[in-house]
């Protein structure tokens, strides 16, 4: 593995939810969403509205083991969710933030599944879909036919940013990643190397960044990582190379587009 997120539940992507969506609890909707898509389970850790393909056990939530459970989990809260500017792809000023692109074996078949679990398709592009989840936040679906057994899965974590380098040298820095699979002034991937974690991917795009909490400029999405090293290693790391840390409890931080996320 390329990179130092080596803890079980070592990345957790909180996707942003609003209060109710069609007259049902917002947070309950995506997680049935996102669960039947990408085959992940829910579970309520300390309150929390979690989805893993592994759920860890209860000793594991609890602390007293660090065995179990997926390292890829995604967390569906209202932090992240603002009424007053929420995502309307393709348009800047209500602007994505992340995106999820996941790889499915069968284009047409995942376009049904994803319809009628309430999604709509945004735009369809030359080799890929665009659609909006209930809550309308953009994602993207990959086909690959050499996918099999689980199949679907999150392939990148995609932010949106000024100038993608510079957002991909504080990722590497930060995470300890080694390589770069694409690297363009417009586009870049980072390789995690790792069959559990989605690489990450940052794209050139122009929007009010996120000012974390302030509701008119919503984050959308953010994500936790954990690391076998600790949180004040972890926080010395993101500082020295260019994060900036909240003012306010917990290990709270925002990267250099603006980006928060939590150690």
């Amino acid at each position: 593995m390329g990179h130092l997120l080596r803890d079980s539940d070592a990345m957790t992507i909180t996707i942003g939810a609003p209060e109710l969506i069609n007259g049902r609890e917002g947070r309950r909707v995506l997680a049935e969403f996102y669960g039947e898509l990408l085959g992940m389970r829910q579970f309520e850790p300390y309150g929390w509205l979690k989805l893993a393909r592994r759920p860890p056990d209860e000793d594991c939530v609890a602390g007293r083991t660090t065995d179990g459970g997926s390292r890829l989990q995604l967390a569906l809260d209202g932090d992240g969710w603002s009424d007053q500017r929420p995502p309307r792809w393709p348009d800047p000023e209500y602007p994505q933030q992340l995106h999820l692109d996941i790889v499915v074996p069968d284009a047409e078949a995942a376009d049904k599944l994803v319809l009628g679990l309430g999604a709509t398709l945004l735009k369809h592009q030359a080799t890929f879909r665009t659609y909006a989840d209930p809550a309308g936040h953009p994602f993207c679906l990959h086909p690959d036919q050499t996918l099999t057994g689980e199949g679907v899965r999150v392939q990148r974590l995609v932010f949106d940013c000024l100038s993608p380098r510079v957002l991909a040298s504080f990722y590497q820095g930060f995470l300890g990643i080694e390589s770069r699979l694409e690297d363009s002034p417009e586009w870049v991937v980072l390789d995690l190397d790792d069959d559990d974690l989605p690489n990450l991917a940052f794209q050139h795009a122009r929007f009010p960044a996120a000012r974390w909490p302030d509701p008119a400029y919503p984050a959308q999405l953010h994500v936790d990582y954990r690391f076998p090293d600790g949180a004040p290693a972890a926080m010395e790391r993101a500082e020295r190379h260019g994060a900036i840390r909240f003012p306010v409890p917990g290990n709270i931080y925002s990267d250099p587009a603006g980006h928060p996320f939590c150690l």
